[in-house]
């Protein structure tokens, strides 16, 4: 097969200037997306309460999230992989809005449940197409920076998005903020529509078919599935974790999504970078960087010093993992297999996130919560 049956660069990639518009616009899609996924960790003990069940419960919400990513996500893609990028990104974004509005309007946790489960079908093919069409529109010397910036939007999420909806919570209340994310959410779609080049599927004649690039692209995901197990095991729970395990009062919950976001923003500035340059060994230090992170959360049994550590430990090296992951896995993909190497990546990371949510809500129950059921 000729080298010459993958589409040419777009104009964009031979222009840098003209590339921030593009990266500014999906960075700003990526931390709205992110940032309704994690909405019930940020605002775990109000809806909590609001809707009358635990705390563990509407993890739950976080936990099905994911789950339905990992069953639709490839099937998805296969599905939509002829049609154009730029009107299915935004297509994306308009059916998470809607669900979201379902979820805001929820009178209970089944109605809840069912609008998170249609925003995250639509998430998945969303997060699926982007770090694709990044890689189609970006030359590849620069893939690394571009979409550090791109995935700079979830670390925005725990740095602006979360700290501020859980500050917010008390004063507005958790449905308002999931309506105003789903109006935010529609006005990005149409500056995404009139901004992203209008660019047809990067698939070629014969292309989408498994190839020999897939068993390094399922090695990569998996790697990075399973530290995501251990992050979103903590995470989740992590409004709760500020008060059981770091001995801090519940106001300083907002306090604790900022100093993981500010960490975070850290990490990520240096991932461009470290993937363009050093992408096996940057993806390595990740991973250990959030087992050391971790590691000294569990130690500071109610040590507020200590707890704060761990958190700003690990949410720099969060922080950095996803876009060297993204990256490392499209430079293992062949062109052909890029879409579909994005969706594996997606939905294998996404196991990760409710298996990690699932073990998660089990500790939560059990160790964390009997010392203070007196205080209840």
């Amino acid at each position: 097969m000729s080298t010459r049956s993958t589409p040419p660069p777009l104009p964009v990639s031979a222009r840098p200037q003209r590339a921030w518009p593009i990266l500014a616009v999906l960075t700003a899609a990526t931390l709205l997306t992110v940032t309704v996924e994690m909405l019930p960790s940020g605002l775990l003990p109000v809806m909590s309460a609001d809707l009358g069940v635990s705390e563990s419960a509407i993890g739950l919400l976080v936990s099905a999230w994911a789950l339905t990513i990992a069953v639709v996500g490839i099937p998805l893609v296969r599905l939509t992989i002829r049609l154009p990028r730029t009107p299915l990104l935004a297509a994306c974004l308009i059916v998470i809005a809607a669900a979201n509005l379902l979820t805001a309007t929820a009178s209970g946790l089944s109605l809840a449940l069912t609008g998170r489960i249609l925003a995250a079908t639509a998430h998945g093919l969303f997060w699926a197409l982007v770090v694709s069409y990044v890689a189609s529109v970006i030359p590849a010397e620069r893939l690394g920076r571009a979409l550090a910036i791109v995935l700079a939007g979830p670390t925005l999420a725990g740095l602006a998005g979360l700290p501020v909806a859980a500050a917010l919570a008390d004063v507005v209340g958790w449905r308002a903020i999931f309506t105003g994310l789903s109006v935010v959410l529609v006005l990005i779609a149409g500056v995404l529509w009139l901004i992203l080049p209008q660019v047809p599927s990067t698939l070629p004649a014969g292309g989408g078919a498994w190839d020999r690039s897939a068993s390094r692209v399922i090695a990569v995901a998996i790697a990075g599935g399973l530290v995501l197990v251990g992050h979103f095991a903590v995470f989740t729970y992590l409004t709760a974790l500020v008060t059981q395990l770091g001995g801090l009062p519940g106001a300083a919950i907002p306090l604790m999504l900022l100093v993981f976001g500010v960490s975070g923003a850290v990490g990520i500035a240096g991932s461009g970078f470290a993937s363009d340059r050093y992408p096996r060994s940057a993806i390595v230090a990740a991973a250990t960087l959030v087992t050391v992170g971790l590691a000294v959360l569990a130690l500071s049994s109610g040590q507020p010093v200590v707890f704060i550590t761990g958190v700003a430990i690990w949410g720099i090296a969060v922080g950095a993992f996803p876009p060297i992951l993204q990256t490392r896995v499209m430079r293992v993909s062949t062109t052909a297999f890029r879409p579909l190497a994005g969706s594996i990546v997606v939905t294998v990371l996404n196991l990760g996130v409710a298996a990690g949510a699932t073990l998660g809500g089990l500790l939560l129950m059990r160790p964390l919560n009997t010392p203070h059921e007196g205080a209840r």
